[in-house]
């Protein structure tokens, strides 16, 4: 059997954030065209706390031959964990050890979503409490939250699995899960039997800066009411005078720098936190 590409980890425009509502870009139906003519094998839909693409996603895989993963991206007290392979939803906000309970009552497996998030969404060393890990997470721009997630997962000899978390369709199967799987049940008895190859690659900077721009755009009334209500007067207008130049810049392309630049920071600091958890 020739063996399979699988995303195991993506966001469709169900997933919602807090202070920016817009979080990702695609439909559930777009998502599955696009993972469909990369060539994948199959994906999960993973969205944060929500269900509702389903339907829409399982809908259209099989019109495009390809296989759907029921999944969802779940925030625990702790930090988020994917159940993958699930039939319903699961509640947010129980502890790590009740949502990895939850998902095997329901035949699925939980893997530690970016367990050492350098955002702090992930679970860190309560990683063991999960059936695998993802050591390697396209967004962790970081990079060494990625080290240390494979490494811990080494040590303690734990499944483990590649995605890229994508929120845009540029981004899906930019990491892989590879394996022999044709269906949801092989998928997770291959994750969890270690039988795996894992496809790691990070995106140009470009691509998190332009879907950073159209979230916020997408997101304007939203934000500047945020700015209103949180912000003193002196901080408001400096906010939405910069956010204002980030949306309508006539030269995008300097923030493609400053991205790259803040990236190449956080990578220090991200250091700095991993002491925190060896």
């Amino acid at each position: 059997m020739e063996s399979g590409r699988f995303e195991l980890h993506s966001h469709s425009y169900y997933s919602k954030g807090k202070q920016i509502p817009c979080e990702a870009l695609v439909s559930p139906c777009d998502a599955i065209k696009t993972a469909k003519k990369k060539g994948l094998s199959g994906i999960v839909l993973s969205d944060h706390d929500t269900i509702a693409g389903w339907k829409e996603a399982s809908e259209e895989a099989k019109k495009q031959g390809i296989l759907f993963i029921p999944g969802l991206e779940v925030s625990t007290k702790e930090g988020h964990i994917i159940g993958l392979g699930l039939s319903d939803s699961i509640k947010p906000g129980l502890t790590v050890e009740e949502t990895v309970d939850k998902i095997r009552e329901q035949g699925g497996i939980s893997i530690a979503a970016h367990p050492f998030d350098i955002r702090g969404l992930g679970i860190g060393n309560m990683l063991d409490k999960t059936d695998a890990v993802e050591v390697f997470n396209t967004m962790s721009m970081d990079r060494i939250s990625n080290i240390l997630a494979e490494r811990k997962a080494k040590k303690l000899g734990m499944p483990v699995t590649a995605s890229s978390d994508a929120h845009t369709a540029e981004m899906i199967g930019a990491s892989l899960t590879i394996m022999d799987a044709y269906d949801i049940d092989s998928v997770i008895r291959e994750i969890m039997n270690k039988r795996v190859e894992l496809v790691k690659r990070y995106l140009p900077m470009k691509i998190f800066v332009d879907w950073t721009r159209e979230r916020m755009a997408r997101s304007y009334d939203d934000i500047v009411q945020h700015i209103k209500d949180n912000y003193s007067a002196p901080k408001a207008w400096v906010s939405k005078a910069l956010l204002h130049k980030f949306l309508f810049s006539k030269h995008p392309s300097v923030y493609n720098n400053v991205a790259r630049f803040g990236a190449t920071c956080s990578v220090f600091y991200s250091g700095v936190r991993m002491l925190w958890y060896l």
